[in-house]
C-alpha cells in the first residue's frame, strides 16, 4: 500500500504525567482552531462525514462486477469507520465524553488494522475467516503499532490514553469531577455526562478531526489494495 505518513497527533494534555517512551517524540494536537465557536469546532470534528465515506466507496466500488472477498472487506471497513465517526459526533453533541473516547478507541483500532493490512495483505484472510486453516493468527495492537510506526508513529501514545479512559483508569475516573471558579476551589460533580472542561471538549473535536482525516486516507489506500478499482 503506497502513500505517506498518516497525520495522527497525540491528545494535548492527556498524558496525565505518564512517561512517554524515549524512542517516540510526542506530537500534540493543535487546539487553536477549536478554542472559539463550539459549532465550528464540531464542524471540524465532522470532517468528511458522511460525504467522504460515500465518495471513497463510490470511487472504488462503482462499476465492480466481481464481488470478491477484497471488495466485501473494503465495504466493511467503510461502514465501520463511518459508523464510529457518526457515533463520536453524536456523543460530542450530547456532551458525553464517557461514550466519545471509547468510540474513538474503536475507531483508532480500525484505522490501525487498515494500516497493518496495507503492510501485511495476508491478514485479510484472518479478518474475513478467523484463525486456523493456515491463515495468520490474531495480531495484538501492540504488534500492529510497531509494524506501522513508519506510517503513524503517534498511534501507540494516543491509544494508551484512549484505553485508560475506556477501561476506567485515572483519566476516566477523574473526568466526572471538576474544580471551578476563579480560584479553582469549588468542587463540581453530576451524574449526567458532561465535559470535564472546555479543553476536554476541544480535545475531543480535534482528535475526531485527526482520526477522520487519517481514516479517509487509509480507506482510499485500502480501496486501491482490495478492490482493484475501475481505471480513472
Amino acid at each position: 500500500m503506497g502513500g505517506g505518513r498518516i497525520p495522527i497527533a497525540g491528545a494535548a494534555g492527556r498524558c496525565n504525567n505518564q512517561e512517554v517512551p524515549s524512542e517516540v517524540e510526542p506530537v500534540l494536537l493543535d487546539l487553536a482552531a477549536y478554542e472559539g465557536d463550539e459549532a465550528y469546532a464540531v464542524s471540524l470534528a465532522a470532517y468528511g462525514c458522511p460525504s467522504g465515506y460515500t465518495a471513497v466507496a463510490t470511487k472504488h466500488m462503482t462499476g465492480q462486477t466481481d464481488l470478491s472477498m477484497g471488495f466485501l472487506l473494503f465495504g466493511s471497513f467503510v461502514s465501520r469507520m463511518r459508523g464510529l465517526h457518526e457515533g463520536v459526533l453524536q456523543e460530542i453533541r450530547n456532551d458525553n465524553p464517557h461514550a466519545v473516547f471509547p468510540l474513538m478507541r474503536a475507531w483508532m483500532e480500525t484505522i490501525t488494522i487498515g494500516l497493518y493490512l496495507g503492510r501485511n495483505p495476508r491478514y485479510a484472510e484472518f479478518l474475513l475467516h478467523g484463525p486456523g486453516g493456515g491463515r495468520p493468527g490474531v495480531k495484538s495492537f501492540e504488534g500492529m503499532f510497531s509494524a506501522v510506526r513508519k506510517d503513524a508513529s503517534q498511534l501507540k501514545l494516543v491509544y494508551r490514553d484512549l484505553s485508560d479512559f475506556s477501561h476506567f483508569g485515572s483519566l476516566g475516573v477523574w473526568s466526572a469531577h471538576s474544580l471551578e471558579g476563579a480560584d479553582g476551589h469549588r468542587f463540581s460533580w453530576t451524574d449526567a455526562p458532561r465535559w470535564k472542561s472546555q479543553r476536554e471538549f476541544q480535545i475531543a473535536c480535534a482528535q475526531a478531526n485527526e482520526l477522520a482525516v487519517a481514516g479517509l486516507e487509509v480507506l482510499d489506500r485500502l480501496g486501491r489494495q482490495l478492490v482493484h478499482p475501475v481505471a480513472e
